[in-house]
Order: C-alpha cells, then structure tokens, then sequence
C-alpha cells in the first residue's frame, strides 16, 4: 500500500484551541462521584470517567448558570467539563444547555471568513447549534440536526463515533476586542443526551503565504 499521511483539514492559522485531537474527551475535567455512587476501583485511576453518576454533577456544579470558559484564562483539564449535559430541575425535567466560549480579537480581517473546527468525541440523540455574540438569534449560524446514539454517558465511556464539523464565522459577526461563540445543545428528554468534545479550534482567515 505503500506510506499515506493524513493531512488534517486546516484553512487558516490557529487563534485558539481547546483540548487534544485524539477522538477522546478524557483531556477535559472529570469531577469527582457522589459519595454514595462511588467504585473504588476507580478511585486514583485513569479512567475515573467510570464512576457511576458523574452527568449528575454538571446540575450541581453548574445549578443556575450554564459553563463558561474563557480563553487565555480557562483551562480545559478544570475548567471544561467532560460532556455538555442536560440540567436537571427541580420537577425531575430536563433542560438543554448552552456553553459560552469567550475570546478577544485584536483585529478583524473585514474580507475574510473564520473557521470554527468542531471535532466531537461522541454524541447521543443531541444536537449542536453554534451562535457568535448573540445567544438568542434563529436560525443559528450552524446546527449539526439530532446526531448520534452511542450513550457514552450512560456506559460511562469517553468517546464513541466521531463527528467533525467546519463551521464558517463570517467577520461581520466578530468585532475587535471581546467575542462570544455560544454552544448549544436543547435536546432535553433526559439526563443521557449530550455531546463530549474532542476538539475545538478556531481559524483566522488564510494569510496570502498560506494560500
């Protein structure tokens, strides 16, 4: 067959990205279990994403507010939990939620278009929808429409089929200085519908060098 080497899709210079590309979410933070759950087989050991449970510690982690991150300041191993999760309310419902990434753009490049890369470690019956510096605006800049159904949560596994996605940032949705990319997953029937990432990174437009 001969050598082949794989050439990661890129389309511009990296401005900023989270986590490891390695088809896994295992990078990202993984909170401790509920006492009362707790396998001491997994207590100190690599795999702690198989303690029984942990989707339920986002609502307790996060009970008003949805996860921000922020970046320059944010770490993913602390600061990005491992699946973005429904939240639990307080009539045993379910709601979806929406992550903020925060970022500062020295300039914008008015003629061109920015990438965002999305690589997905595993999916199960959500959706993911991408909004910049507006949460609220229909229809969103991307939806991915219900993917996946490999219950990574619920087996307490890291990953499963891989999804990758390419979403276009026109610059009139950026403005120099302070920028927000909103993730949102609704899909909302139960605790088991989420979405781990592998991998996120954002691409500035190709410089005349790289074209």
């Amino acid at each position: 067959m001969g050598e082949h080497v794989y050439e990661p899709p890129r389309n511009g210079p990296t401005l900023w990205e989270i986590g490891i590309p390695d088809r896994s979410a295992a990078e990202f933070y993984v909170p401790d279990p509920n006492p009362k759950y707790i396998n001491n087989l997994f207590v100190n050991h690599p795999d702690r994403f198989r303690q029984y449970g942990l989707w339920d510690r986002y609502t307790e982690l996060y009970p008003d507010a949805d996860l921000v991150y922020t970046v320059g300041v944010s770490d993913y191993s602390k600061d990005w939990f491992f699946a973005q999760v429904t939240r639990k309310k307080d009539d045993n419902k379910y709601q979806g939620t929406t992550w903020q990434i925060k970022f500062r753009l020295d300039d914008v490049d008015q003629n061109g278009t920015y990438k965002l890369r999305v690589a997905i470690a595993s999916a199960t019956l959500s959706e993911l929808q991408v909004r910049v510096n507006n949460p609220k605006v229909n229809p969103p800049l991307f939806t991915s429409g219900l993917i996946g159904k490999d219950n990574s949560i619920a087996r307490h596994g890291i990953h499963g089929l891989y999804w990758l996605y390419k979403v276009d940032i026109p610059s009139s949705q950026l403005v120099q200085g302070d920028n927000t990319i909103f993730l949102t997953q609704p899909r909302s029937t139960g605790p088991f519908q989420g979405i781990m990432y592998d991998y996120i990174r954002l691409e500035g437009p190709p410089s005349a060098s790289s074209k």
